[in-house]
């Protein structure tokens, strides 16, 4: 019974998109059922295959170790605040990655070696699902690093995606949860064959949504982009200069997330405030 509610779920998940989709005849069903089927290659490898469930455990854990020496950093900067004993602070607890990650790519994208593991990775996404390379990458990177951390990844290739490689690039976004985030989930209880699984299906699930909500209508594409010209005319002077350039953008993006949560989560404080107020009055 489990398994049937489980299968009408997901036709009903599909039938949602389709009705939702802004144009019903531009879907690229080869998309939508490659992302479908490796979504289910993918639950089935960390389920039911110990070997897969352990490759997929070996790429997940070494993100997250290098995300983790951005505690370091933390640790320098603000001493005991940067810990859990203080509890979660967002300030102090995820923005700082940001900076961190983003002087990370912009010194990857300095000696070369980004543009070629998104053309690793996002090409190989790419045959099996048609999508561009750059959401393909992003999509990707979802799996183990945060929706804000993501399109750092293929900043490059931004300017050039369509609305449908955006709306992808969002929806990966939302779908995922960063790895920091699993390691929370495995402290309360959840078994981590379990996360592991959810997080690595969310990647194709998201970009079948996607593709299916929004489908690519544009001929130009990132793809068709040359990318490359502008990435050797912005590379900075030397490794040290990269660092220090991808961490001031980092920061910008950090204070921008930073002020539009304390807006909006104030704004969306003061309507509840509003409304409790108006029901109290009319009882």
């Amino acid at each position: 019974m489990l398994i049937a509610q489980s299968v009408a779920g997901m036709f009903a998940i599909l039938l949602a998109g389709y009705l939702l989709s802004s144009d019903r005849s531009r879907i690229n069903w080869r998309a939508v059922g490659g992302a479908f089927a490796v979504q289910l290659t993918l639950g089935a490898l960390v389920l039911y295959f110990p070997l897969g469930k352990f490759a997929l455990e070996a790429v997940a854990g070494v993100v997250i170790s290098i995300l983790g020496y951005a505690q370091a950093g933390m640790n320098f900067l603000f001493g005991d605040f940067a810990s859990s004993n203080y509890g979660f602070v967002f300030a102090l607890q995820v923005l700082p990655i940001i900076v961190f990650f983003a002087s990370l790519i912009a010194v990857l994208y300095h000696l070369g070696i980004m543009e070629r593991v998104v053309s690793l990775i996002g090409g190989f996404i790419q045959l099996a699902l048609r999508t561009s390379k750059a959401e393909s990458m992003c999509a990707a990177t979802n799996i183990f690093i945060g929706q804000s951390e993501s399109p750092i990844a293929v900043k490059p290739f931004l300017p050039h995606m369509t609305r449908s490689e955006i709306f992808a690039v969002m929806v990966g976004g939302m779908a995922t949860v960063s790895g920091s985030v699993l390691g929370g989930y495995a402290a309360a209880g959840v078994e981590m064959r379990y996360l592991i699984a959810a997080s690595f299906m969310a990647a194709p699930a998201a970009l079948m949504m996607a593709k299916l909500i929004r489908p690519e209508v544009e001929t130009e594409t990132s793809d068709t982009a040359d990318v490359h010209d502008e990435i050797v005319q912005k590379r900075a002077v030397n490794v040290i200069d990269a660092a220090a350039l991808g961490a001031l953008q980092g920061m910008q993006l950090a204070f921008a997330i930073g002020a539009l949560l304390l807006a909006f989560t104030g704004l969306i404080a003061m309507m509840n405030g509003m409304i409790s107020w108006f029901g109290g009055l009319v009882g």
